[in-house]
């Protein structure tokens, strides 16, 4: 099992609207709303470091308003 937490800055007022879509994702186990440089902070659960990025490149940076991302992994 990989994990990893990933940080997103998104689009300003699209927030709930990223959040939502991040929800419906397979892998993502937490979504939070964050004050600061990034929006929101999720966890992701993969089978491995290749599913992992799956889920982010093809996934998570395809949300709509989503401007930046990263990614911390878990060691």
């Amino acid at each position: 099992m990989t994990n990893a937490y990933v940080a997103i800055h998104c689009q300003v007022g699209k927030e709930r609207n990223v959040i939502k879509a991040l929800m419906e994702i397979k892998g993502v186990s937490e979504v939070t709303g964050v004050q600061g440089l990034y929006d929101i902070i999720i966890k992701i659960e993969a089978e491995d470091s290749m599913k992992l990025e799956q889920i982010i490149t093809k996934q998570v940076r395809s949300v709509s308003y989503v401007l930046t991302t990263m990614t911390l992994i878990v060691i």
